[in-house]
């Protein structure tokens, strides 16, 4: 019992916190980041997209006014009836819903031809609305300078911490918009795709990558340039499972975890199982599997459930150290300022420990 109502008081301490909305931001406003979008979320008479969920895809562009008054990996919304900050708040400079696929595919194909035929594919994760995942694109976007088209995949999440059943179901249902969009940047020009998916977004991304092998769908996989999952909410025997079945897994496949994890510590709880692949600790058990593990325990904030989008510290070490590009593009051992901490190699699987420069 007494298990059950901490669960519970550290479930609900984030609700008490103001939820990301779309407002729009004045004229002058600061830097701009476009984030294309296609959603599988239902649209409602209070919200352009909701938590409803919605067969076949919906396509939209939005540029987010990126507010130059903040601290890296900090996210902040307008609240209250205060007049938004565009120096303090991110807000919306302007949105297109595009009423028909092909409309989408011309933009995208022109976005992609001037960046180079690369595009970042954020898929959010629980307790996520609409517009914290779309805000959240642009964050990381812009603190690590991201090159190429950023999209971002919304699937819907009931965006309340009571909601985790409804959004797992909502991550399964997801699986075939998911796919249908990485087809969609294939077939507008994407010659390399990183998909970054974070906590239940990175189950429905390896979940539609096995749907992808199934299919046979390898001129969409071969596309894919790099997967990083972010502190993944999956089972370890079900995340061997799903590689095996995708085998060969795309290459770099980094997965960022930490034991420091809260929210995966009470997932695991909740689930009956000793761990989640996000806190994963033995690197031993994906010794077959070609996977880098990086820890970042060493930087959580908060619950330290996206230390990677959240931390300062850990964005300016990888900032500084040109580490980003090294990541995805698997060359960290070339580089000796990431692997500040430890590293352990157990025959396909490297793990490395990252620890703050000078620590």
């Amino acid at each position: 019992m007494l298990l059950r109502f901490l669960i519970v008081v550290v479930l609900l301490l984030p609700a008490c916190a103001p939820r990301g909305k779309l407002v729009m931001a004045p004229e002058d406003a600061a830097e701009t980041r476009a984030v294309f979008v296609a959603t599988t979320r239902a649209e409602s008479e209070t919200e352009l997209f909701g938590s409803a969920r919605k067969q076949g895809l919906t396509r939209a562009r939005f540029d987010i006014a990126v507010p130059p008054d903040r601290a890296l990996g900090e996210i902040s919304y307008p609240t209250g009836l205060a007049a938004p900050d565009p120096r303090k708040d991110f807000l919306v400079a302007g949105q297109k819903v595009y009423p028909e696929k092909a409309l989408f595919r011309r933009d995208l194909q022109k976005s992609l031809a001037q960046n180079g035929g690369e595009a970042v594919v954020f898929v959010h994760g629980y307790n996520m609305n609409f517009a914290e995942g779309l805000y959240r694109v642009a964050q990381l976007g812009t603190d690590f300078h991201l090159p190429g088209v950023l999209v971002h995949y919304s699937w819907p999440s009931k965006a309340h911490v009571l909601g985790y059943a409804y959004d797992r179901d909502s991550a399964l249902f997801a699986r075939d918009g998911f796919e249908a969009l990485l087809k969609e940047l294939r077939a507008a020009g994407a010659r390399r795709i990183i998909i970054v998916g974070h906590s239940m977004g990175a189950a429905l991304t390896m979940e539609t990558l096995r749907q992808l092998r199934i299919s046979d769908e390898t001129e969409t996989i071969s596309r894919i340039s790099a997967v990083v999952l972010i502190s993944p909410d999956i089972d370890i025997d079900l995340f061997r499972a799903q590689a095996a079945r995708i085998d060969p897994l795309p290459q770099p496949f980094i997965i960022f975890t930490s034991k420091r994890d809260v929210a995966l510590r009470l997932s695991a709880r909740i689930s009956g199982e000793s761990d989640r692949l996000g806190s994963l600790d033995d690197v031993a058990r994906l010794a077959d599997l070609s996977v880098t593990v990086i820890d970042t325990a060493a930087f959580s904030t908060g619950g330290g459930h996206f230390n990677v989008g959240d931390s300062p510290a850990l964005i300016a070490l990888l900032q500084t150290t040109g580490q980003v590009a090294a990541v995805l593009e698997g060359e960290q051992s070339a580089h000796p300022d990431l692997a500040a901490g430890v590293v352990l190699t157990v025959r396909n699987a490297t793990q490395i420990v990252l620890a703050p420069l000078g620590g």
